[in-house]
C-alpha cells in the first residue's frame, strides 16, 4: 500500500514539474534513440553482408587474388598485380586433384556505361561461364552467355537490375544495346538480385562480361585480378591450398626468401573479414552512444540536485508526518527510475523508426536485435538509479527542522 501511494506521488510531483521531467527524458532518450539505430544498423548490416556471402560462395571455394591487393580486406600479398594469368588456373587443374571448376575474374571500377542518353558509373567484370555455378549467381531474364561466346570475346553482357533501370527505364533491357567506352554491348540477360557485398558494392549495379571480352577488347591485358575454384571435397581444403601455393610459387619464379605475389582465402577466412568490418557497427559506435547516455546520467543527477533544493519544505512536512528515511529516498530512486524508464522506451521507439527509414532509404536488412530492446529498457533504468542514489541520499538526509525553516 505504501508503495502505492509514493508511486502515485511520484506521479503527480512529475507531472507537477514537467520541464524537468520533460529534459530528464531527453537526457536517456537521446543516448537509447543512438544506441538503438547503431546496434540495429550494424547487425542489419552484418546478417546482409552474411547472407550475401553465403549467396555468392559456397563452402568449398578458394579464392586467389593477384599482385599486392586485398581480397575483401584478406591478407596482403606482395608482387606485381599482374602475374597471375588464365595459364596459371590451368596448371592448377592439370597438377592438384580434387578441383571440380575455375572462374577467372577481371574488373574495371567506375566505368561509365552509356545507353541513348543515360549513363551509369559502376564496376564491369569479367567472368567465365562457370561463374554461374561458383558464385551462385544467375539470370532472372534472358538467358546467360554461353562458352562459344566465352571463346569468341562476344560483345554481350549480363547487367545488375538495378543498373537496367538506370540506362533502359521500364522497357525490357534483354537485347538492347549499350556502350563500355567506344565498344557496343548486346545485353543478354538480367542479374539475379544480390545485394551489398563484403566490400561495400552493390551487385545490382553490375555489368558482367565474358572473360575474354574484358581483357582482350575492354583492358587489353593477358592478366586477371582473381580467380574462385570450386574444390570437390571441403576435407581437403587446407591441402589444396598448400598445393595451390607450390604451383604458383614454382611458375611465378619465386625464390625461397620470396613472398608470395599472389593471396589466398578460403570461407572461413572470408567470414572472419566480414566479421571485422562489422566491429565498427557492433562494437565502437554503440561505445560512442554510450557516452551520450551517460551525459543523460549527468543531466539527471543535475535536474534531481536541484530538485531537492526546491523540495526541501516538502521533504521536511514529510518527515514531520512520519515519512521515514527510506520513504523519502525511494521516491526520489522511483522518480528518477520512472524518467528513465520512459526515456528508454521512447527511445527505444525512435530508435526502431530511425532503422526502419534509414534501412529503405539505404536499402539493407531492417534488424532490430533483441539485445537493442533489452538493454534499451535496463540500461536508462540502472543509469537513472545510479544518477539518483546522490540526490535521494541528500534528501533522504534533510533535518526535518531545518528542512521546515525554508
Amino acid at each position: 500500500m505504501r508503495k502505492k501511494r509514493i508511486l502515485h506521488s511520484c506521479i503527480k510531483i512529475l507531472n507537477r514539474n514537467r520541464l524537468n521531467t520533460l529534459f530528464m527524458i531527453l537526457g536517456v532518450v537521446i543516448g537509447i534513440a543512438a544506441l538503438t539505430l547503431t546496434f540495429s544498423i550494424g547487425k542489419g548490416t552484418e546478417k546482409q553482408l552474411m547472407d550475401n556471402v553465403k549467396k555468392q560462395f559456397n563452402s568449398n571455394n578458394i579464392y586467389i587474388g593477384a599482385g599486392r591487393g586485398q581480397m575483401g580486406g584478406g591478407p596482403v600479398s606482395q608482387g606485381s598485380a599482374n602475374t597471375l594469368k588464365i595459364e596459371d588456373l590451368e596448371a592448377i587443374m592439370n597438377q592438384i586433384p580434387g578441383i571440380a571448376m575455375y572462374d577467372p575474374v577481371q574488373w574495371l571500377p567506375d566505368k561509365e556505361v552509356i545507353a541513348g542518353n543515360n549513363y551509369v558509373t559502376t564496376m564491369i567484370k569479367g567472368h567465365s561461364t562457370e561463374s554461374e555455378i561458383i558464385w551462385n549467381r544467375s539470370v532472372q531474364k534472358g538467358i546467360f552467355f554461353s562458352k562459344a561466346e566465352e571463346k569468341a570475346a562476344a560483345r554481350v553482357a549480363l547487367v545488375g537490375s538495378k543498373l537496367a533501370t538506370g540506362l533502359f527505364g521500364e522497357n525490357d533491357p534483354v537485347g538492347q544495346q549499350f556502350r563500355i567506352g567506344n565498344i557496343l554491348f548486346t545485353v543478354k540477360g538480367v542479374l539475379e538480385d544480390q545485394g551489398i557485398d563484403a566490400h561495400g558494392f552493390d551487385m545490382d549495379m553490375d555489368v558482367i562480361v565474358p572473360i575474354t571480352t574484358m581483357m582482350k577488347r575492354v583492358m587489353n591485358v593477358d592478366y586477371i585480378m582473381s580467380a574462385s575454384l570450386l574444390i570437390e571435397d571441403i576435407d581437403n581444403m587446407d591441402e589444396i591450398v598448400l598445393s595451390i601455393t607450390d604451383v604458383l610459387r614454382e611458375r611465378h619464379y619465386l625464390g625461397d626468401n620470396e613472398t608470395n605475389d599472389f593471396s589466398i582465402m578460403t570461407p572461413v577466412e572470408v567470414k572472419g573479414i566480414v566479421e571485422d568490418m562489422n566491429k565498427v557497427f557492433t562494437l565502437v559506435l554503440p561505445l560512442i552512444t554510450g557516452i551520450a547516455l551517460l551525459a543523460g546520467g549527468v543531466v539527471i543527477v543535475v535536474i534531481m540536485l536541484i530538485s531537492v533544493n526546491r523540495r526541501i519544505s516538502e521533504i521536511g512536512l514529510r518527515k514531520a508526518v512520519g515519512a521515514s528515511q527510506k520513504d523519502i529516498s525511494s521516491q526520489f530512486l522511483m522518480e528518477v527510475s520512472l524518467v528513465s524508464l520512459a526515456g528508454g522506451l521512447l527511445g527505444i521507439g525512435i530508435g526502431i523508426l530511425g532503422t526502419r527509414i534509414l534501412a529503405n532509404q539505404m536499402d539493407y536488412t531492417f534488424v532490430v536485435p533483441w539485445q537493442t530492446i533489452v538493454f534499451g529498457i535496463f540500461l536508462p533504468v540502472l543509469i537513472g538509479l545510479l544518477a539518483g542514489i546522490i540526490p535521494a541520499n541528500r534528501a533522504a538526509h534533510q533535518d526535518p527542522v531545518e528542512a521546515l525553516k525554508n
